[in-house]
């Protein structure tokens, strides 16, 4: 019998930079991945323990349970999440500093044994992989993070003045990865405009990412899994 879909909010989170560091930057790197986007949930009044985690290496895949709001997963979620690396990047080196982009989705996703499947989660992934998050992330120094939302969510919730966030402050970018082809919304925490969009002067490459940071997806054929390391750093 196929799996049957429930409804979810999911939250995607990828580590810029992460494969051109070494294998302790790596370790030291999850780890900070993991402490800041828990308590970045907690913060935002997120039930961590009831929601599904998948560990990616160098991204995360959160499913939060069905009665949780997709608006706190952006809203206080992204602007607490940027506070945290923020004050934990004051601190680190360079090996262990961390930025992120980020997606959040909401849809029908269905558990198969081997991790999670549905065109939501697909799209979800070609969304933060998409060149225009990258270059808003890389471009826009002075924040830690870089937030995507699909155009469905943007003009049913975000547009509706359901966030505390302005919605000028999100930018409408075009995503063509593999099959989906579709208009998105990006937010920078302390940008009116980011930079790197459109428009704008071209990113400079994050410094030592010689990899060019791919992330959660990096072109190639997706079926989210969980013995599937996703993407070819």
């Amino acid at each position: 019998m196929a799996p049957v879909p429930r409804h979810s909010s999911l939250l995607a989170v990828d580590v810029e930079a992460y494969a051109s560091r070494t294998e302790a930057g790596q370790a030291a790197v999850r780890r900070a991945m993991h402490d800041t986007v828990r308590q970045a949930a907690h913060e935002a009044g997120i039930p961590w323990d009831e929601c599904e985690r998948q560990d990616q290496g160098d991204s995360l895949l959160v499913l939060a349970p069905a009665y949780v709001p997709v608006t706190g997963l952006i809203d206080p979620f992204v602007a607490r999440l940027d506070g945290l690396l923020r004050r934990h990047n004051a601190l680190a080196g360079a090996e262990a500093a961390v930025r992120m982009r980020v997606a959040v989705n909401a849809g029908y996703a269905a558990i198969d044994g081997a991790g999670w499947i549905g065109t939501m989660v697909n799209a979800t992934a070609r969304l933060l992989n998409a060149p225009a998050l990258k270059a808003a992330l890389a471009a826009s120094r002075r924040a830690q993070t870089a937030l995507i939302v699909s155009d469905e969510m943007y003009r049913s919730i975000v547009r509706q003045g359901h966030l505390g966030l302005d919605p000028d402050s999100f930018h409408e970018v075009r995503v063509s990865e593999k099959e989906l082809d579709t208009p998105a919304w990006i937010h920078v925490p302390g940008y009116a405009r980011p930079d790197g969009l459109a428009g704008s002067a071209p990113p400079a490459p994050p410094p030592g990412d010689h990899a060019g940071n791919r992330g959660i997806i990096a072109g190639r054929d997706v079926t989210i899994g969980r013995d599937l390391r996703i993407g070819t750093d």
